[in-house]
């Protein structure tokens, strides 16, 4: 089928689910999508698709309306046909990504970013993206649910409300795969109550989790056991239940799996924990420690198959590249979080119009960038597909009407004198309590 009319029966639901300020945000997509390089919103006035003055960027952001609820499910319905699945699954990745602003001190809402020991403190907002991977082999997403991480949320609630979304959009099966971060009860336990949907997780090397319990003799007091003896993943206590060893891209790959087992704070919940160790040449391991999953779905999907599931992960991080890089997803400094939200979105819909036109847009990368033969047959890049949207979106048009001018507004009264912004403080999730070190009292988050 022609990805052209798709694409602009795309671009019209779009458009009808743009409640306030259609035309500019509009505009302003297109000229998101054709830029190639994004200092901030204004600078988007000077691209060609955007054909009204840099005062419409702001009111786009600042008083734009897009039903946010209502694209989840526009975006399903509109993933590309040739969308790759593994063993039947459909494969979903969720993360976050920061926006570090550590001048703002009117940014309401302001976290204290996540970041390792030696690395100085970060403070900002987190935006919580779930997409689904497109085609493997490749940095393509399909952009599904953006949600800013909230100050009285953390973001493993954060995805557990996605999760929850996407399993009301459909019946087919589907697959969440995650790093170590949504390795706990808090972002697992929602898969007890959703229907179409499984975690594939990644767990910390030092995790002990546990078996199934023992049942008690009959005739003894007390409740049911939860527990049953602990499984170390640094010295696992009984062989595998299953081995597999398979080739992935040059590189060999050895899969053990151990059934049955459950972590402490989440008992219900019993899954399968797949090991990972990348081989060389000699068959010893490459990486000093292997890498744990935890599946929830069912045991007879093949190993190899998980594996490759949460390999493919790794293309939201070379999304989230391209979209800070070239879409200029963190270009925006607002201090309000409606337009914050607002500005990720235009990116998210900016990058599924590169999606939708990658197969029939132009192949313009310079002369001396080497191009790919007939048999190798290698879709175009993001990148490769920006260098020739500008084009393409001049011969397919814009749904959004043509500005009309009204001249020049009459701007701030004389004398007129804004109020100072409110300065706010940046908030800590972590309570404080105190410990005695040596009898002297001590505070710790």
């Amino acid at each position: 089928m022609n990805q052209q009319p798709l694409l602009q029966q795309f671009r019209d639901a779009v458009y009808q689910r743009m409640a306030k300020r259609a035309d500019a945000t509009m505009d302003l997509i297109d000229a998101l999508t054709v830029a190639g390089h994004v200092e901030s919103p204004v600078a988007l006035s000077e691209e060609g698709p955007f054909r009204r003055q840099f005062s419409s960027v702001y009111d786009a952001l600042e008083n734009g309306e897009v039903e946010a609820a209502a694209l989840g499910d526009l975006f399903y319905a509109w993933q590309p046909a040739d969308s790759e699945t593994i063993a039947g699954y459909e494969v979903y990745a969720v993360d976050v990504t920061p926006n570090e602003r550590p001048e703002a001190e009117t940014l309401p809402e302001r976290l204290l970013l996540k970041s390792d020991k030696n690395e100085p403190t970060r403070v900002g907002w987190k935006f919580s993206w779930l997409v689904r991977l497109v085609k493997a082999g490749t940095s393509w997403v399909a952009p599904w649910d953006v949600r800013r991480v909230r100050s009285e949320l953390s973001d493993n609630q954060t995805a557990t409300e996605q999760v929850q979304a996407l399993d009301g959009c459909s019946r087919r099966q589907k697959v969440v795969v995650a790093d170590s971060l949504y390795g706990n009860h808090v972002f697992l336990a929602i898969f007890l109550l959703v229907t179409t949907v499984y975690a594939l997780v990644r767990l910390r090397h030092n995790l002990t989790l546990y078996e199934r319990p023992v049942p008690k003799p009959p005739g003894s007091h007390g409740a049911p056991r939860k527990h049953g003896p602990r499984f170390k993943l640094s010295a696992p206590s009984r062989p595998p239940d299953r081995q597999a060893t398979f080739w992935l891209g040059g590189q060999e790959i050895r899969l053990a799996a151990w059934y049955g087992l459950h972590l402490r704070k989440l008992p219900t919940l019993v899954g399968l924990v797949l090991r990972v160790e990348f081989l060389k040449s000699d068959g010893t391991p490459r990486y000093q420690r292997p890498m744990w999953l935890f599946w929830t779905g069912p045991t007879t999907v093949p190993l190899a198959d998980l594996c490759r599931m949460y390999l493919w992960r790794f293309a939201i991080e070379h999304a989230f590249r391209f979209l800070k890089q070239r879409l200029g997803l963190n270009a925006n400094q607002s201090t309000n979080p409606a337009t914050a939200e607002r500005w990720m979105w235009l990116c998210a819909l900016a990058y599924w119009q590169l999606l939708l036109m990658a197969p029939d847009v132009q192949d313009l990368r310079p002369a001396w960038h080497q191009r790919p033969t007939a048999a190798q047959g290698k879709p175009l890049t993001p990148g490769q597909v920006q260098r020739g949207a500008l084009r393409f979106l001049c011969k397919l048009g814009t749904p959004a009407a043509p500005p009309r001018p009204v001249g020049k507004g009459a701007g701030r009264p004389k004398g007129y004198r804004p109020q100072p912004r409110t300065r706010f403080a940046i908030v800590r999730k972590g309570q404080k309590t105190a410990r005695t070190v040596k009898n002297t009292p001590v505070a710790v988050v």
